[in-house]
């Protein structure tokens, strides 16, 4: 039996960014594996729609940001796409953190990776005060995450092989 949780995701002030139920994939003392398929409902921060891909998410207690593998609904995969974010917790069924703006992607098989939402954490970091330590904080994490995206197994294409139902790859999570 699959067990069914709920992605609760917020801004720095509090407000909802994304809210919609996953199920279990993977769990362990610090990592969290979560899949949501498309045709999902989802509540945003930009109003309330069906999802249109597959997604397999990895949250971690102890790093400042998260990983969403894409794919299209025939399971083509899509891309990797990193959010800047405060360390996940989860417990009594829910998954929360606080996403930080800034984000990063890269296509399945590529190894460019492109720095999203740069505009939004620059009005986010004024309207909302950001502490200059989450500032720098922030900055350096695109920086580690883009260099681990170019160089470390968890962005080489073998998690794009998973589908519900198997195990995850062998890889160094």
């Amino acid at each position: 039996m699959k067990l069914r949780m709920l992605l609760h995701t917020t801004k720095y002030d509090g407000g909802l960014h994304y809210r919609f139920p996953v199920e279990l994939v993977h769990e362990d003392a610090n990592l969290l594996v979560t899949y949501r398929g498309p045709h999902v409902m989802m509540e945003s921060y930009r109003g309330s729609f069906a999802s249109k891909y597959h997604l397999l998410l990895l949250h971690w207690n102890d790093r400042h940001w998260n990983l969403d593998l894409h794919w299209h609904e025939d399971w083509t995969p899509g891309n990797h796409y990193v959010n800047i974010a405060t360390p996940a917790s989860w417990k009594d069924d829910v998954v929360t953190c606080c996403d930080l703006d800034l984000d990063l992607s890269m296509r399945a098989g590529g190894r460019d990776v492109r720095v999203e939402d740069e505009d939004e954490f620059e009005e986010h970091r004024i309207k909302w005060s950001y502490p200059p330590e989450l500032v720098d904080l922030c900055r350096r994490m695109v920086v580690e995450v883009s260099e681990l995206m170019r160089s470390s197994p968890l962005f080489d294409g073998r998690l794009h092989e998973w589908r519900p139902g198997r195990a995850l790859p062998a890889l160094d999570l």
